[in-house]
């Protein structure tokens, strides 16, 4: 049953996701209303912000299709996401155009500019729309027959760093801080990269495991950056252009610059690079005139460097994130001492106050959908206890005896104050939604709670007192770039703040900033000055991030605040009016999966085997939101006048069904110049699997029923033979439970367990000769990893029996759909390595295995060629232990047989979008029959 492990393939990948993945929250109340030139989807309390979307994306279109000159066929969908508190975004053309927008505006990182956050987006997102849509010539010609197949859409087939580079370049506006091209982070990210070398061509092509994660977005803007300044603006679009006429399977990107610089791709590069080198020294050379002010290193470099807090003491909290292993909440010594606390998610948030109560904020997965921020209190002793549920809290502080946050929603923020609880008591501003809060911090004695909030280029600062029955805003000072990373600690009120293109920590004195640190690349985190005079901080280095302190944060500088004063927020400020009544987006109506779900390609299908011909046509589609998916072939064989072919279909991604019908040759004669069919296989199948998860970041349960259909009949067209008839149906049940996890520099899986209960029953179906078996089956399916570097000890067992008639199991062989590719009902193959797989031994009605694996990286060799246009990332190596038994009667089989050997995987990439898994092995049975066997298949072992 192929095409049900196929299908479950799909429902595993989605089961796999994190919750930043999954599908669009099925609601009654979504909407659908269009423009000139798209279609906005929301809900319908978010119409304020479809119509500033809908003018947004209006105002976009004519600049980047001229630069591209080229306009999207159709109106592009564009779908309003607010289940993610994550600043983001998505655009695909398959099967049509759509953007996705995630509402929450961000407050870190380098997407925190002067930009006006949806405008920056859809820029981003829509040069993505124009750039994959575009193509001409041959492919072109194939799509006007074909539709939109995803082979014929040349731009999909390009190195990452070309598609998001162009984007970055098109969203920035140096000049004015807008945009990550030449912004104080990408800048940063640029003198680390200068100091440890910079990407080859064959490694950027590769897009592997090499920091920083935005790699191809930095190598990318600068590039096209260079081009521009170099060869000329239009040197771009010739560069788009000429690789949109790439025929299918042939993406040429060594020629597509020639006809814009007369150069081909990897002379380009090395003269880009030399460029950049000179650049990055031209604008690094007053920074480095002093020397680093950072102080000594605590840890690093790292894969990442979270949240920064000092406690009182003298001690330093920081969130650590080594590559390998979970993130972890550690606490530093003086003496550079570090102690683990807790297990924390990746981007969690930390306060302290002055007794040394730690609050935490953090992002994990709420009612299956959403990826939310919550508040936790931290013991001193590391137990974490959570005091909101999907709250949606981004940043929290202890103040006036409860705590203040910032909440996120419908891509607005405000300002809340809960008890210590978490009980929501009330709202304290809800500025308007133009405007975004970024940050906060609470003074010492909780009494005070300041706020950074941005408007476009806008930046202030301003305090509240908590001891007001209606606290109301008093700016302390503006800034015209980033500013983040408030503490307001025992010294005053510090910060991390844009200053001659460079994050670095400040400290408020009246109407003058002191500096305090000096770094050569950026500050990302700060805990804050103590009493001590000691100042800890994350920074960016060379391969990562590092922990540092200064010993005693002397004053560097003193630079005048700006003092500008904008009108002063408060908590009873009116939000600010919608978008103007001549907004280009229409009438609203519901939402109508019939809009968007129909096909939009098709492609034929051919089959010939002993005689048997078959002709026919394949198709997919999906709604907008996602809750209709499905993929088609259906063909006609012509020799037995037969329809065949498959239909699979996945509504709101819980419910998989599929059908399929296939014809099998069995008995042939051959002829002259053909084959004559004496007998076939008509094979009817069949299956459903509903599943209900129950998901964490860390952990995720899964509950599911499903059934399924087998049924064969053995035709002879010359009706000598009376007809052979096979049919197997089934119910089936299925608990998952899964712990597992794994890190950027890990073997695959390093941490955590999964275990699978399955049992399928064929007792419903045995009345009046309606089945063939009528037995039940029961599988367990146990996994658990053990990390040891970045190599890790793999433990597999299965155990599995039967009662009734039933279909044997069958061990042997290197493939198991249900360890490889998820669940698959009515399957009864279980890996045994070293045997074939069709041993009379190793074949009964109850069934064990045992694997003992140990993985290991053997390099990551990140390089991807050009011509051919294939590339290679990780090579890992495994060696194993097997042991197992198939019996009939009886609790255990009367022998085992064993298998050892050792094992290549290799993650090949192809036309530099194209991500493949090989494993090749060699096994030797230990036990008759014995044996070596060699394979090469797909996936992990399990």
């Amino acid at each position: 049953m192929s095409w049900i492990r196929t299908l479950v393939f799909l429902l595993s990948c989605w089961w796999a996701c994190s919750a930043a993945a999954q599908g669009i929250e099925p609601a009654p109340d979504w909407k659908s209303a269009d423009t000139a030139h798209f279609r906005i989807n929301y809900r319908a309390a978010w119409r304020p912000q479809a119509e500033r979307v809908a003018k947004i994306a209006e105002q976009v279109y004519p600049r980047i299709t001229k630069a591209l000159a080229w306009e999207p066929r159709g109106r592009t969908e564009i779908l309003l996401i607010d289940q993610y508190d994550l600043a983001n975004g998505f655009s695909t053309p398959l099967p049509y155009n759509i953007i996705g927008v995630y509402m929450a505006p961000p407050d870190s990182g380098e997407l925190l500019d002067n930009s006006d956050w949806l405008e920056l987006l859809i820029t981003h997102e829509f040069t993505h729309t124009v750039h994959l849509d575009k193509v001409r010539g041959f492919p072109g010609v194939l799509q006007s027959i074909f539709g939109r197949q995803p082979f014929f859409f040349p731009n999909i087939f390009q190195p990452n760093w070309m598609v998001e580079g162009i984007a970055v370049y098109t969203e920035s506006e140096p000049g004015t801080g807008r945009g990550r091209l030449r912004g104080p982070v990408f800048e940063a990210w640029l003198r680390a990269e200068a100091g440890r070398g910079f990407l080859s061509l064959r490694e950027i092509n590769a897009n592997g495991r090499a920091l920083p994660l935005s790699k191809s977005y930095l190598y990318g803007a600068y590039f096209f950056d260079f081009l521009a300044r170099r060869y000329g603006a239009e040197s771009i679009y010739k560069v788009v252009d000429h690789y949109s006429g790439n025929p299918p399977f042939w993406p040429r990107l060594h020629n597509s610059p020639v006809e814009a610089t007369g150069k081909q791709m990897d002379v380009l590069w090395a003269e880009f690079l030399a460029d950049l080198q000179q650049q990055v020294k031209e604008r690094a050379a007053p920074i480095q005139q002093k020397a680093e002010a950072v102080g000594e290193r605590l840890a690093g470099p790292m894969f990442g460097v979270g949240a920064v807090a000092a406690l009182p003491g003298g001690d330093t909290l920081a969130v650590l994130e080594d590559g390998l292993h979970h993130a972890k909440l550690v606490k530093i010594g003086k003496d550079g001492k570090q102690t683990v606390l807790a297990d924390v998610n990746g981007n969690a948030e930390l306060h302290v106050n002055a007794k040394g109560e730690v609050l935490m904020s953090q992002p994990d997965v709420c009612n299956w959908r959403y990826l939310a921020y919550d508040v936790y209190r931290v013991d001193a002793d590391g137990d974490v206890h959570q005091l909101t549920h999907c709250a949606r809290l981004r940043r929290a502080v202890q103040a006036g005896g409860g705590f203040v946050a910032l909440q996120q929603g419908q891509g607005l923020t405000r300002l809340v104050q809960l008890d210590a609880k978490g009980q929501q008591q009330r709202v304290l501003w809800e500025p308007a939604p133009e405007v975004n809060l970024i940050d906060l911090a609470a003074s010492p004695d909780g009494q005070q709670v300041t706020v950074v909030s941005k408007r476009a280029g806008a930046w202030r600062v301003d305090a509240f007192d908590m001891g007001q029955p209606v606290p109301t805003a008093r700016l302390l000072f503006t800034h015209d770039a980033p500013l983040h990373g408030l503490v307001h600690g025992p010294k005053g009120l510090e910060f991390i703040a844009v200053r001659d293109g460079v994050f670095n920590v400040y400290r408020q004195e009246g109407a003058a900033w002191v500096k305090l640190s000096h770094t050569h690349t950026r500050v990302t985190a700060q805990g804050g000055t103590q009493d001590d005079g000691s100042l800890a901080m994350a920074v960016i280095a060379p391969g990562g991030y590092e922990l540092r302190r200064i010993g005693a944060a002397a004053p560097l500088d003193r630079v005048a605040a700006k003092a500008a004063a904008p009108a002063a927020a408060s908590a009873s400020a009116p939000a600010a009016a919608p978008v103007a009544a001549g907004s280009a987006l229409g009438e609203g109506r519901s939402y109508s999966a019939l809009r968007s779900v129909y096909p939009r390609a098709w492609f034929p299908v051919f089959s010939s085997d002993r005689g048997l011909v078959s002709a026919g046509a394949s198709a997919f589609g999906a709604d907008a939101l996602g809750w209709h998916q499905y993929a088609a072939t259906f063909a006609y064989e012509v020799t037995q006048n037969e329809p065949v072919g498959a239909l699979q279909y996945l509504f709101r991604d819980q419910h998989l069904f599929s059908l399929q019908r296939t014809l099998t040759p069995r008995a042939w004669v051959n002829g002259d110049e053909t084959e004559e069919v004496r007998a076939f296989d008509r094979n009817t199948s069949a299956q459903w699997l509903s599943v209900v998860p129950w998901l964490r970041l860390d952990r995720r349960v899964l509950f599911g029923v499903g059934a399924a259909l087998d049924h064969v009949e053995r035709v002879h067209p010359e009706n000598y033979s009376a007809p052979v008839n096979r049919t197997e149906r089934l119910l089936a049940g299925l608990f998952e439970y899964d712990t597992t996890g794994s890190s950027w520099w890990s073997e695959g899986d390093n941490r955590g367990q999964k275990a699978t209960l399955l049992y399928e029953t064929y007792r419903p179906f045995t009345r009046e000769g309606r089945n063939d078996y009528d037995g039940e089956v029961v599988r367990l399916d146990w996994r658990g990893f053990v990390p040891v570097g970045r190599s890790v000890i793999a433990l597999r067992h299965t155990e599995a029996w039967a009662e009734g008639l039933t279909e044997p199991f069958q061990l042997g062989g290197a493939v198991d759909p249900q360890l490889q590719l998820g669940l698959a009902l009515n399957n009864r193959d279980i890996t045994l390595r070293g045997y074939r797989g069709n041993e009379r031994v190793l074949q009964g009605r109850k069934a064990r295995v045992t694997s003992f694996e140990f993985r290991t990286p053997i390099t990551d060799l990140d390089t991807h060629f050009m011509t051919p246009a294939v590339g290679i990332n990780r090579v890992s190596a495994a060696v194993f232990f097997d042991i197992g038994g198939a019996w009939n009667t009886g609790h255990r089989p009367l022998h085992y047989s064993r298998g050892v050997g050792a094992e290549v995987l290799a993650d090949l990439k192809f036309l530099y979008a194209l991500g493949l898994q090989v494993r090749i092995g060699v096994a030797q049975g230990l036990d008759e029959p014995k044996g070596t066997r060699g394979y090469a298949t797909l996936g992990r072992a399990f």
